[in-house]
């Protein structure tokens, strides 16, 4: 063979191995990458599980300190037990115990004095506890919860309240930690135990955390979420490398335009890789472009699913949130009750203070119901042919007046392309993030200004930014879930809302980076949502 021969086939043969050793080097880079961010999705979810346990563990603590301090069941006891207990009274106290614990939502519920003596448990069986335990449980501490096993794992809440004669009355709730787990686990979508680590034959991605209570008993609990989805994405990955490299027959120097967009795409940054070259480079960027987007298209499907099971845990926990206020309505009810039944002179004085404090929390409870139906009934969107900037005009003329010593204004890049959307749910959407930014300059006469333009033909996109304080750090990662909020007022549903708009019309909402202030992008489909009503 001649020289001449010889040299293209070993040129041919030297490219052909650095396209295999990058795209070996794009596939180790990705695998690494998607690795990482599995296990970082149970490690948080680890914490964020820890978290709502002890949120729970409060939140019992708080019911039953009011129940002690000003609750009904306990009062009565105290006046019994001063004026001699017998056994019509024992029976009474004993049958009204059942119904405090299905009210707290509790699994176990005492009545007892500080020497030990039982008044009322729930269930029957925890009458045989000893005197000394009893006695032992009510003197806890009344700051935080403790964890115990009898034999259950339990998370132990106790109150007592005395008398000016020294006789003492009070409460041990406790709830079983372990539907409690399950519960979280659902929300979730991941394993969950406690103690020990489950013995699963599957591969999965584990996490451990402590939950540690006021004594300092520490409870370990353990997270597993099998890595089928992972194994799919790996899986893909390799299918487009293998596809990638059957492709870079025809090498040059577009090889080296590839490699450098490809490693910004490793990097982090999805975008589209612009190569130019013979048809079959072409081919291979638009292979693997079609990776990248399907890669990025699931893991915002993962990311939504979470967020959904998030939303879900959040509806049970407005159950919680509406029993906050109704704390100090029962005990404003109760105290005007006894005023009232001993014709106290203080009845009148205190009237006024309680039906304030009574209707300022039911004025309360109607802002969350009121916030978290718009939240869960939202409509699905209805498309036409829309003019975004037109939109987006009149959401600034709107707010004109309201922006006070705060500067606003409009400004349109080139000629963006109508949309198919919802014209309603996009004002609803433009004006959240405009009067956000307008709360946010408000002290410091600022300036927000919303910015409509085009991301190519097919999506348009409006950014609405400010030279505000900016984003606390704590809560700039938790920004679009629910009742997040640093707003002394705001419900926390405000962003949430918007991106479950965006989300339905397949577009986007995020928080863009910025050095000073805060910026938010919509991004909308030109085509619109294709299964949205008409």
């Amino acid at each position: 063979m001649r020289l001449g021969p010889q040299l293209v086939l070993a040129f041919g043969f030297v490219a052909t191995l650095s396209v295999a050793g990058l795209g070996w080097k794009l596939r180790q880079d990705r695998v690494s990458e998607e690795t990482e961010r599995f296990a970082h999705e149970v490690r948080t979810a680890c914490d964020r599980i820890v978290t709502e346990m002890a949120r729970q563990g409060e939140s019992d603590r708080k019911l039953v300190a009011n129940a002690c301090q000003s609750g009904e069941l306990v009062d009565r006891a105290l006046v019994w037990v001063e004026s001699g207990l017998d056994d019509p009274r024992r029976l009474a106290l004993s049958r009204l115990v059942p119904e405090e614990r299905l009210a707290f939502d509790l699994d176990e519920l005492i009545l007892a004095t500080s020497d030990g003596n039982l008044l009322g448990a729930d269930p029957i069986g925890l009458m045989g506890t000893s005197r000394e335990r009893v006695a032992q449980m009510v003197s806890g501490d009344p700051t935080a919860f403790t964890l115990r096993r009898s034999p259950d794992l339990l998370a132990s809440v106790a109150c007592l309240k005395r008398d000016t004669a020294g006789h003492g009355v009070g409460l041990v709730g406790a709830r079983r930690l372990r539907p409690l787990a399950d519960r979280l686990a659902r929300a979730f979508d991941l394993r969950v135990s406690l103690e020990t680590p489950s013995q699963s034959s599957e591969p999965v991605a584990r996490a451990s955390c402590t939950l540690e209570s006021a004594d300092h008993r520490k409870l370990q609990v353990f997270v597993e979420k099998p890595t089928m989805d992972l194994e799919d994405n790996l899986a893909r990955i390799d299918r487009n490398v293998l596809y990638a490299g059957l492709l870079a027959r025809s090498m040059g120097r577009p090889i080296s335009q590839l490699a450098a967009e490809a490693r910004k795409v490793a990097s982090g940054e999805a975008r589209p890789l612009r190569v130019r070259g013979p048809g079959e480079i072409a081919e291979l960027a638009r292979a693997f472009d079609a990776m990248l987007l399907d890669l990025e298209a699931t893991r915002g499907r993962l990311a939504a699913a979470n967020r959904v099971a998030a939303w879900r845990e959040v509806a049970r926990s407005v159950a919680h949130e509406v029993k906050n206020p109704l704390a100090p309505i029962r005990a404003a009810v109760e105290t005007l009750r006894r005023l009232r039944a001993r014709g106290d002179p203080a009845f009148d004085e205190y009237f006024d203070e309680a039906t304030r404090t009574v209707l300022d929390e039911v004025h309360r409870i109607s802002n969350i119901v009121t916030e978290f139906t718009r939240f869960a009934r939202l409509p699905a969107p209805r498309p036409q042919s829309s003019d975004v900037t037109d939109l987006a005009r009149q959401v600034v003329r709107m707010h004109e007046n309201n922006a006070r010593r705060a500067g606003l204004k409009l400004v349109v890049e080139g000629s963006p392309p109508h949309a198919q959307a919802d014209r309603d749910q996009i004002v609803q959407v433009l004006t959240n993030l405009v009067q956000n930014g307008l709360e946010a300059v408000a002290e410091r006469e600022g300036e927000v200004v919303v910015t409509v333009g085009a991301d190519g033909p097919a999506r348009v996109t409006v950014t609405v930014s400010d030279n505000g304080p900016g984003i606390a750090p704590e809560v700039a990662s938790r920004l679009f879930e629910p009742y997040v909020t640093t707003k002394a007022r705001g419900t926390g549903l405000g962003l949430a809302i918007a991106q479950r708009i965006a989300v339905d019309h397949h577009g986007e909402l995020t928080c863009l980076p910025s050095n000073g202030g805060a910026a938010f992008r919509l991004v909308l489909p030109v085509a619109g949502p294709p299964d949205a009503v008409e």
